[in-house]
């Protein structure tokens, strides 16, 4: 998301392909930034793998704050979810904005190699 652009809410802002040498990864974190904070609620982002979410309770990023490495509320994994398989598709959707919106998203994926 090009860092001078507000953030609206909507699914499928982004998609990604795990390509074949990540077959049977298992992801093991994730950290979405934004680079100007928004102000007044939460920035909430979820990614899902083919559909469904990967998480239990989703990724934010709390009024003023930059990462959602320091949520009051961190995001918590659907086990059930995180091994991906070769050509599974990432969907990274932005469930609610700060009343005062974000501008720009950067959004990591990490995962273990099988």
């Amino acid at each position: 998301f090009d860092g001078a652009t507000s953030l609206t809410t909507g699914a499928g802002k982004a998609y990604v392909t795990v390509p074949e040498f990540l077959n049977s990864s298992v992801i093991t974190a994730t950290h979405a930034r934004v680079v100007t904070s928004g102000t007044t609620g939460t920035t909430d982002i979820t990614i899902k793998r083919n559909g469904t979410t990967i998480y239990s309770t989703n990724m934010t990023i709390d009024s003023t704050e930059t990462g959602s490495d320091t949520a009051a509320t961190p995001y918590v994994f659907d086990g059930a979810q995180t091994t991906v398989l070769t050509n599974d598709l990432l969907q990274i959707d932005v469930d609610a904005i700060s009343t005062t919106a974000p501008k720009g998203l950067i959004v990591r994926i990490e995962m273990t190699l099988p």
